[in-house]
Parts: structure tokens; sequence; C-alpha cells
């Protein structure tokens, strides 16, 4: 019945729900490690060692030095901690940074505001695979030109971007390199110092660990201006009491994900196999937006099986009846990118790799995660076609129409 739990989870790329062993250390750090890692007394000594092991553990998971992680609230705060603390550092009005037109809003936001001061912004056009190409990247560079940002993985369609191949093109222009890889960080390997990443931007939650903690990777060599004052905490970097539990969550979580992290890709390979090859024994039509992703995470588009003008109409909201009708019928999905799940405004991403505003607007974003099972991934496609099926006779009778998504004022 609507506004209880969804029966069957379809939106790890929100976010995960909470490992049982990380709620387990969690709760154990809570009991032993509740000093202010700032003190000098014995329990404040007890946190402030529990939180080193955690940053360790993270640290060893990227290839970095263990001064090299910040904590922070997530991987927003570490877009924004980076890319509005380069100005006045190693940016200034003038300059010039390459980024692309599927970037998290975290990533374009901080942007907006640098070219604000002055700071010359390009954005680069994916591929219509949904990919980033070091080739499009590379023709976007100027002689001013002193930082690339660029994601890891696309948060609507999983499109993993060639981080390495980006990471060397920025090295061997002296360019610095960020990459946000709230996506990517858990389900790809990520060595900062092989792949020339200079600073990486990650969430906790993404992984199954606590929601509110995330890591900002920043190489040691590179300085930048702190966004909160009043503080020392985090070398310099980020000041106020540290999240410790939450920063050993964030590091059991990983634990966990990067011991598994292959088998769990093949895993996650036969669900996207299993659910495509369902919908296409069950007669769904559909499309795969993005090509060459992580295979728990899968963007659909869903034509009208009436065709014709529907299939152009400007304020088509197909997706989201689909999504609200996947809920009714206890499936959780999302429309897009969680960020924007409140707006009925087309997904700007799928758009920039040139799918029209209709095509757009008919799309879904499943993704799957470490508790999802087949036998859920098989009862997701008859769901989706039982859904797909009754907008599509609402779509063919001409007194219907595809009801509109109310938002509030």
């Amino acid at each position: 019945m609507p506004g209880t739990t969804p029966s069957i989870y379809c939106d790890y790329a929100a976010t995960a729900p909470l490992m049982p062993e990380v709620r387990q250390a969690m709760a154990e750090a809570d009991d032993r490690f509740y000093g202010n890692a700032s003190s000098v007394h014995r329990p404040g000594q007890a946190a402030k060692v529990a939180l080193e092991r955690a940053r360790k553990t993270l640290a060893q998971a990227l290839g970095a030095a263990t001064r090299e992680i910040i904590f922070t609230s997530g991987a927003t705060e570490s877009n924004n901690l980076v890319l509005c603390g380069l100005f006045g550092e190693r940016l200034s009005p003038g300059d010039h940074v390459v980024t692309s037109r599927i970037e998290h809003p975290s990533v374009l936001r901080p942007l907006e505001r640098l070219a604000k001061w002055g700071v010359e912004v390009s954005m680069v056009a994916p591929e219509p695979t949904g990919e980033i190409s070091s080739g499009r990247v590379a023709a976007a560079l100027r002689p001013n030109t002193r930082l690339i940002s660029i994601m890891a993985a696309n948060n609507e369609t999983g499109v993993l971007n060639d981080v390495a191949a980006l990471g060397a093109l920025a090295a061997d222009r002296g360019i610095l390199f960020h990459t946000d890889a709230a996506q990517a960080f858990g389900r790809v390997a990520l060595d900062v110092a092989a792949s020339g990443i200079h600073f990486l931007s990650a969430s906790a939650h993404k992984l199954g660990g606590p929601k509110g903690v995330g890591l900002l990777y920043a190489r040691k060599d590179v300085p930048f201006e702190t966004l909160h004052l009043g503080g020392s905490q985090e070398n310099n970097h980020r000041g106020g009491t540290e999240n410790v539990s939450g920063a050993i969550g964030f590091a059991r979580a990983a634990e966990i994900t990067f011991q598994h992290r292959q088998t769990l890709w093949r895993r996650l390979t036969d669900y996207r196999e299993t659910f495509l090859a369902e919908l296409d024994r069950l007669g769904v039509t559909y499309q795969v937006n993005g090509d060459h992703g992580y295979p728990g995470l899968i963007s659909l588009r869903f034509p009208p099986a009436a065709g014709g003008a529907l299939e152009n109409r400007p304020d088509d909201a197909y997706g989201q009846s689909l999504m609200m009708n996947l809920d009714l019928n206890g499936v959780a999905v999302s429309y897009g990118s969680a960020c924007a799940s409140g707006s009925v405004e087309p997904s700007g991403v799928l758009m920039a790799m040139g799918l029209s505003e209709p095509q757009a607007a008919r799309s879904v974003r499943f993704s799957f995660g470490y508790a999802t099972t087949e036998q859920e991934v098989l009862a997701v496609a008859h769901v989706v076609d039982e859904v797909v099926q009754g907008l599509s006779q609402r779509l063919r009778s001409p007194e219907m129409t595809v009801p509109a998504v109310d938002t509030g004022p």
C-alpha cells in the first residue's frame, strides 16, 4: 500500500542500505570511542587512534598516504571544498577549467561560482555512449587551463570514464585533475597515484556505509584554502569535531566492498543480463541509455506503444508516472539523479548525450547492489511489464493522459 517501505529496493545509486556489519562497527565505536578526537585525555586519544585507523584503511583503498585523506560530510561537500578552495591558491581570474556537461550539481554549481569570480569554465559534451572521452577533453584545453574536473562514473547512467587516460592527459600538460568518484569508489579500482589524480571525492552511503560521511583525497603537495574556519581538524582543511563512528563505519563498508568487489561485479553483470533478458521475454519495449558502465546501474527509456505524436510531446511525464506506479507496486527506482528527484524536468545528463527531451522524460534508473537477489531482479521485470502495459493502455485512450506530478507549492 502507498506509504509503506517498498518491498524491492532498486535505488542503490541514490543510497545503499546500511550493511549490518557497518551498523555493528558503529555501535561499538559509539560505546568505545565517545571522546573528542581533538582532546588530549585518554578517551580523546582513544578516539583519535580509531579515527586514524579508519583514515589509513581508506587511504590504502586508494593507494594514498594516510594524511591525504580528509573526512567530510560526503562527496558534495568534498567537491565544494576543493573546487572553491583552489581559488586564490591555484586558480585565479582568467584561468581556465575544463569539466563536462554531465557532472553532478555539486561540481557544476561550484564551477558556476568560480565563473562569477572570473575563472573561465568549458563544459565538454559526452560521446553518444555517455562517456567523456580524453580526446574531447584534450580538444578543450587551453594554454591557461589549470584544472580538469571529470567524474569517474556517471550517477544517472553508470557509464565509466577512463580516469587513467584523463589523469595522464592532465599530467602531460601540468594540469590539476579532480574526479568525483561518488559512484565509482568501491565499484572500480582507483589508484590515485597511478592515475595522476590530485583530488578525489567519495561518499560512504553509496557503499552501504553511513549517510553524512565522505572523504576528499587531496594530494599533499597541492594547497587549497579551507572553507571551514574556526578549527584545525583534518590537517587544517576542515574545522569541526570529527565524526569518529561515521569514519569507522565508512572504513568498514570500504573494507567489505573492496574485498568482494570483483565477485559483486560479476553478480551484478549477471543480474543486468537477467533483467534485460526477462524484459525481452515479456515483450517490453525499451532502450538502454549509455554503454560501458557499471553493471549495477541501468538507465532505460520506454518508447510509447502508441508511437507518433506522443513520442515528441514536450510535456511528457511518462517517466515520472512510471516511477510512481512502480513505487505503488513495491519497487523503488529513480527518475534520473536522486539530487533532482523533486523536479519534473527531464535529465540534463541524458539530453547532453543526444536524447530528445521526451526521450529523457521517458527514462528511469534502476540500480542494484550488495543485497539484491536474482529473484528480486526477475520480480522487478514483471512489475515493469505490468506497469508499462497499464500506462500504454491509458496513452492509447484519447480521453486519458499521463498524470502530472504534483511537486507541491
